[in-house]
C-alpha cells in the first residue's frame, strides 16, 4: 500500500456486500466534498485531493466511480515516430491500436469505472473528445478525470450519467502523445502534495468543491461515516432552522 494511503483505524475497514453501481449511487445520495474529506480524515488520510485546476465540464455533476488509470507518453509527431508506433502495436499487440485496448479493459470490467488520464503534463493537445466519452459510457464507465485537455465539450454538457472533469479544454487533438499504459498506478496533480497516486479500483468522488480520492482498501467505510455524516447533519440543519439557540447550537455541535 502506498505510505499516503495508510489509514489510522481501531478495527479493520468495514465492508459491504454491494455492487460498484449501488457504491455510486449511495455516495451521490449522501456525498458531499465536504463530507468525503471530513471522513477521509477521520480515517487517517490527509493527501487525497487533487488539485484546484480540475473542473467539471457539467459543474452541477456528481463523479463518482472506481478509478481505471490510464498512463499518456508524449512524443514528436512525424511520420518516424507514427511508423514506429504502428509497428510496434503490430508486434507487441497483434496490431490493436491502444485507445481500443484501453475501452476492451472498460467493457471487461464491472460497470462503474472513471477513466482516470495522466498525460504527464502535456496540455498542448486534447486528449478526449465527445465519442471517446459516448463509447465509453456505453460499455459501463461513469465519468472521466483528465489531468489533460478535452474537447466536445457542447457535446459532452449534453451527455446524461458521465461527469468529465478535466484540467483544461481546446479544440486542437493534433498532438504527439500515445496511450502507454492501462490499470497500472499513475500520478495525478495533487493539491495537499505534489502529486496523489491512483492505483486501479481506488476510488474517486467529484463535485462541486473539487476531486478526491478515496483508497480502495477503504471506500466502503469512508461510504458508511459520509452516510452517518449525512444525517446527523440533516438533523443538525433541522433543528437550527428551527431557531435553535445559538448557545446551543454550539453546546451541541461545537465550532460548525
Amino acid at each position: 500500500m502506498d505510505p499516503d494511503y495508510e489509514f489510522d483505524l481501531e478495527a479493520e475497514p468495514r465492508t459491504l456486500d454491494i455492487s460498484d453501481t449501488e457504491r455510486i449511487e449511495r455516495f451521490r445520495e449522501a456525498g458531499y466534498g465536504g463530507s468525503v474529506a471530513d471522513a477521509l480524515y477521520n480515517v487517517g488520510l490527509r493527501r487525497t485531493v487533487f488539485d484546484q485546476d480540475f473542473f467539471g465540464i457539467n459543474r452541477g455533476q456528481t463523479l463518482v466511480g472506481r478509478a481505471l488509470p490510464v498512463k499518456l507518453h508524449t512524443y514528436p509527431k512525424t511520420e518516424a515516430v507514427e511508423a514506429f508506433l504502428e509497428e510496434q502495436w503490430e508486434s507487441e499487440h497483434d496490431g490493436v491500436h491502444p485507445q481500443k485496448r484501453m475501452m476492451r479493459r472498460v467493457e471487461a470490467d464491472p460497470d462503474g469505472s472513471v477513466l482516470c488520464f495522466d498525460t504527464g503534463g502535456d496540455m498542448q493537445p486534447a486528449h478526449f473528445g465527445e465519442m471517446s466519452c459516448t463509447l465509453a459510457k456505453a460499455h459501463g464507465a461513469r465519468g472521466m478525470l483528465c489531468a489533460g485537455n478535452v474537447r466536445d465539450t457542447r457535446y459532452i454538457q449534453e451527455l446524461e450519467d458521465f461527469p468529465v472533469y478535466t484540467q483544461g479544454t481546446t479544440p486542437n487533438w493534433h498532438g504527439g502523445w500515445e496511450i502507454i499504459e492501462v490499470a497500472q498506478p499513475i500520478h495525478m496533480p495533487g493539491h495537499l502534495s505534489h502529486y496523489v497516486t491512483v492505483r486501479p479500483g481506488d476510488w474517486i468522488f467529484g463535485d462541486l468543491d473539487g476531486v478526491q480520492l478515496i483508497p480502495r482498501e477503504v471506500v466502503d467505510e469512508v461510504l458508511l461515516r459520509v452516510e452517518d455524516i449525512y444525517e446527523e447533519e440533516t438533523e443538525e440543519r433541522r433543528k437550527i432552522e428551527a431557531g435553535m439557540p445559538i448557545d446551543e447550537v454550539y453546546e451541541e455541535y461545537g465550532v460548525l
